[in-house]
């Protein structure tokens, strides 16, 4: 009888049981003494020796697979620093583009440059903050020896970040404004000077239609003016002097108030007890940036009454004018309590005819 033949596979998994019968054929010991001698090799290899601390297959594949998401989800975090890093540069150069393009400005003004600077501070602060929290969120990822623990303290350290990237930005923008606003306040005062005005010194300036008139003098005067004739004059009018006079006369003065609101007074120093040109309720107040106008045309009627002049004559002399040599301060004081104040003295002289 043949053997029966049972083949096994020992790529098949291990764990796999095998049964089968075995038949030993049976031999004519005389005819097999007859044979020719057969040498047999055995072509069957051993069963392998069983391992039974491998881990099963199904579950090292899902640790295979988690290690690899949470490596993936590592490298999109660490490129999401970047991309923060790189916004945080931009905006770093943003801030420093404006604190130069405002440094003219800075320079005009203390009080916003204080603000600036004070600005510019909080970034500085900031910014070694926000390195220093980078630095320690790198420190820390290099120290976590668990794939869930690191990817955890990732997460926390890029909300934080966002966190501070958002608040800078709103100092950023914080400082934008203040320096919008600077350059509003200064505006309406460097468009005055630009036009020939006379700074009190921080709080207001003066323009006067026919320019700076400490820069024009003619025997000590600031002003000349007629009223009610002369060589120019029109009747119950000021008008220009006449020669030397004639250049160093304004028909109206502008007060620009600054950044700040202030509390604007005109009055006589010496010469005469109430202001010539237009009747006004003084002291005014002024909003920062707003102009008053003083109208020199018009006369006050209270100095009409009080100042009668000479516009007689006789059979002996002539009818003259009276002249008057007097002086006027512009006070600008700042309405806060504590507040400064500025003045401008000027002096002129008035023909009345």
């Amino acid at each position: 009888m043949a053997n029966e033949t049972k083949y096994i596979n020992l790529s098949d998994d291990t764990n796999v049981s095998v049964s089968t019968k075995l038949y030993v054929d049976k031999y004519n010991k005389g005819e097999l003494a007859k044979s020719v001698d057969l040498r047999v090799t055995e072509l069957i290899k051993p069963l392998p020796d069983v391992n039974l601390n491998l881990v099963p297959k199904p579950i090292y594949d899902a640790e295979v697979q988690l290690n690899e998401d949470l490596q993936n989800e590592i490298e999109i975090l660490n490129i999401t620093i970047d991309d923060l890093n790189s916004e945080l540069a931009i905006k770093t150069a943003d801030s420093a583009s404006l604190v130069l393009e405002n440094d003219a400005l800075r320079l005009k003004e203390a009080k916003s440059d204080n603000n600036i600077q004070s600005i510019q501070t909080t970034v500085v602060d900031l910014r070694s903050n926000l390195t220093t929290s980078l630095t320690k969120a790198i420190n820390e990822a290099t120290e976590k020896t668990a794939l869930e623990a690191e990817n955890g303290g990732l997460t926390a350290q890029k909300n934080a970040l966002i966190k501070q990237i958002d608040t800078l930005n709103n100092l950023l923008a914080q400082a934008n404004a203040s320096l919008a606003v600077a350059q509003q306040q200064l505006s309406a005062k460097a468009q005055a000077v630009a036009a020939g005005g006379l700074a009190t010194g921080e709080l207001a300036t003066i323009v006067f239609d026919g320019g700076d008139p400490t820069k024009k003098k003619v025997d000590g005067k600031d002003f000349a003016m007629d009223y009610n004739g002369g060589p120019f004059g029109v009747k119950d009018k000021f008008s220009s002097a006449g020669d030397p006079f004639k250049n160093i006369w304004s028909s109206y003065f502008d007060i620009v108030a600054g950044p700040k609101d202030i509390m604007v007074t005109v009055e006589p120093l010496s010469g005469y007890k109430q202001i010539p040109w237009e009747s006004t309720a003084l002291p005014i107040t002024l909003k920062a940036n707003e102009t008053k106008r003083f109208n020199t045309i018009n006369p006050n009627p209270a100095w009409v009454r009080g100042n009668p002049g000479n516009d007689g004559g006789s059979f002996w002399r002539s009818s003259r004018p009276s002249m008057t040599d007097w002086k006027f301060t512009i006070k600008i004081k700042d309405i806060d309590a504590n507040g400064k104040t500025e003045s401008k003295d000027f002096s002129i002289r008035t023909y009345k005819y």
